[in-house]
């Protein structure tokens, strides 16, 4: 089942309050975990997700177990954080951790913490983990780490040199003025189209020359009106940089 949000329920079996601040923080404006669709809320019946912290003590025991049978039968995941909740850590052998009784054979290894009672879908150990690290478990439970990580090969023929500074900054103010004339859709397609014969031209005559051929090709009227429109921004906007970069000459004194 491949989830684009989860709501999970915090719970408590027994921890330190070390995990618990962690995972506060994971949720504070800082780390924002909620930009990957995770959220906090204050009942199991309403969580994809319960994310456990400590070890399973005895008095918690049946109230981790109600939490987790109140839930929703799909998906029902259970993120175990922090090593207590993994293994049980330094407590794995204590009197007060529940133990299933059919696992306490001297050949069967002592698991400790959440996995003795519930089937645990992450895990993501420390002593407490950083917050990094539980938003890396979480981003992996959601798909996001494996997609970022995944690796992208290019192609000669795929890679284009970014437009300098100047022609990045025209494009700003030409989309800004485009979109008034033809809206979104059609405006943003033919800035891209005049922006390629921007960056085959050199002068402004031989760009003029080139939007005549590119209207010829077209038959809408209304994109040709947006070239025509284009140009005359274009044209407008190169003009104000000239003169800005004349006067700051002037006022530093600098030879062009």
């Amino acid at each position: 089942m491949k989830l684009r949000s989860v709501w999970v329920f915090h719970l408590n079996t027994g921890a330190c309050n070390g995990c618990d601040i962690e995972i506060l923080d994971v949720l504070t404006p800082y780390y924002d975990v909620e930009r990957l669709g995770v959220k906090l809320v204050s009942t199991p019946r309403h969580a994809h997700a319960l994310l456990v912290t400590g070890p399973l003590t005895r008095q918690s025991y049946y109230s981790a177990k109600r939490a987790y049978e109140a839930m929703p039968p799909k998906p029902r995941i259970v993120i175990a954080i922090g090593t207590c909740a993994c293994s049980g850590g330094i407590f794995y052998n204590s009197y007060a951790v529940r133990r299933e009784s059919e696992r306490l054979g001297l050949e069967y290894p002592r698991a400790g913490g959440t996995s003795e009672f519930l089937p645990v879908d992450v895990y993501i150990p420390g002593c407490p983990p950083r917050p990094e690290e539980i938003l890396y478990g979480l981003a992996l439970l959601l798909g996001v780490a494996e997609r970022k990580l995944s690796p992208r090969h290019y192609t000669e023929e795929e890679f284009t040199l970014p437009r300098t500074q100047f022609k990045a900054w025209v494009e700003v103010i030409l989309k800004a003025r485009i979109r008034k004339e033809l809206g979104y859709f059609d405006g943003y397609r033919l800035l891209e189209r005049f922006m390629r014969l921007v960056d085959v031209a050199e002068t402004p005559e031989a760009l003029k020359r080139l939007v005549e051929e590119e209207k010829l090709k077209e038959k809408d009227s209304r994109l040709k009106y947006g070239l025509d429109k284009l140009y005359d921004y274009y044209l407008e906007v190169v003009r104000v940089y000239e003169d800005i970069l004349s006067q700051k000459r002037r006022v530093l004194r600098v030879q062009k």
